[in-house]
């Protein structure tokens, strides 16, 4: 049995990545950089985790170390790239196999420092193959960082597991309305990303008067996921200061996985308007739905939607005025475009991202 040890915070593809590998033979290990929002019960009762008590770089070392050393796996795989993605290599002799994950956001702003990316860049160096979400980040990869081999590139994306956020269940959506005060005539606009400043949840917040000039009933959703403090602090005197309190929710819990996709599946319009961004799950999981997705104008967008086919897009991202003006104009059709958008972007998904066609690369990944 294959004993792999996985480096990663809290997110969707974990508890699924790492359940799909402990039922195909693997011996698993789990460490968390932080426990917020893990739930363990949703986990194989046979995976292993280990916690790490500090986020400071030098204890991480010796924690990280000391868990590899006593597992002696096989492979080890960072999921995200951060500067700790060095640690795993500075190993004289080392016997398992490195991997290392690209996401977009990691190379967007953690490689923003020089001390991150000198950290980064060791780590990407010396790994044996690093997974590329999206080809798009190839020539990113190229300006970002120096000496990265091509020959252990590997492109290819988890997916989505598509009949779970395609075919919500009913009494959870109706589970969350309640704990949300949702009622049926409310319209819903869903801002999942992680509140930070990259995601533009500001330009989204000042486009909500405007709004709800046209659709008093409308409820802005917004969720907490890894959020930074002080910019979160920001986004609730912005709605104070506005006066849209009544037409502002924000969920300041982790969800659980059933509780984003009744999130996703309960918006009429989900919004994505980051400065930068590579290949989000969010925009995998709102392409299974029947929501209407508006999105940053960015070429790694592209491939992915086509402007009023399947999607909106947002040409100046700070503008909200421009924004109010699409939302409105995709709620005026809603019926209609969230028909004609959900038949393109469902069968991508179904035909492209999805999980059960994704596992087996997954496999055979690991397996070389």
């Amino acid at each position: 049995m294959k004993k792999i040890c996985l480096i990663s915070s809290r997110n969707i593809y974990m508890k699924r990545i790492c359940n799909f590998l402990s039922e195909n033979s693997y011996e698993v290990h789990l460490i968390c950089r932080h426990k917020n929002g893990l739930n363990e019960e949703e986990f194989n009762k046979n995976i292993k985790f280990h916690q790490l008590s500090s986020n400071r770089l030098l204890v991480k070392f010796k924690e990280i170390r000391k868990i590899i050393k006593t597992i002696k796996p096989d492979i080890v795989h960072t999921h995200y790239l951060t500067k700790d993605a060095f640690i795993p290599v500075m190993k004289i002799n080392r016997k398992y196999k490195y991997v290392i994950t690209i996401w977009g956001s990691d190379i967007n702003i953690f490689a923003k420092t020089f001390f991150n990316k000198i950290f980064q860049n060791i780590g990407l160096i010396f790994c044996d193959e690093i997974q590329l979400l999206s080809s798009f980040f190839l020539n990113k990869l190229k300006e970002t960082f120096v000496g990265i081999k091509k020959n252990k590139i590997r492109i290819f994306s988890w997916g989505i597991d598509y009949d779970f956020f395609h075919n919500p269940q009913i009494e959870k959506i109706e589970l969350l309305k309640t704990k949300l005060n949702i009622n049926e005539d409310n319209l819903i606009i869903l801002s999942c990303r992680n509140h930070k400043r990259i995601y533009n949840h500001h330009t989204t917040i000042k486009s909500i008067p405007k709004v709800v000039e046209k659709y008093p009933e409308i409820k802005f959703v917004f969720t907490r996921g890894s959020c930074d403090k002080e910019y979160l602090a920001q986004s609730y005197e912005l709605v104070k200061k506005l006066g849209i309190e009544n037409n502002f929710i924000f969920i300041d819990k982790w969800l659980s996985n059933e509780e984003i996709c009744a999130l996703i599946n309960l918006a009429h319009i989900n919004i994505s308007i980051p400065f930068k961004d590579g290949l989000p799950a969010t925009l995998l999981e709102i392409m299974a739905t029947k929501s209407i997705p508006i999105v940053s104008d960015l070429e790694s967008y592209y491939p992915f939607f086509k402007e009023k086919k399947n999607g909106f897009y947002l040409s100046e991202l700070e503008n909200h005025n421009e924004l109010a003006k699409v939302i409105i104009n995709a709620l005026k059709k809603n019926n209609e475009l969230s028909k004609q958008f959900s038949q393109i972007n469902n069968k991508y998904i179904e035909k492209y991202q999805n999980w059960e066609m994704q596992s087996e690369k997954l496999l055979e990944f690991y397996s070389n």
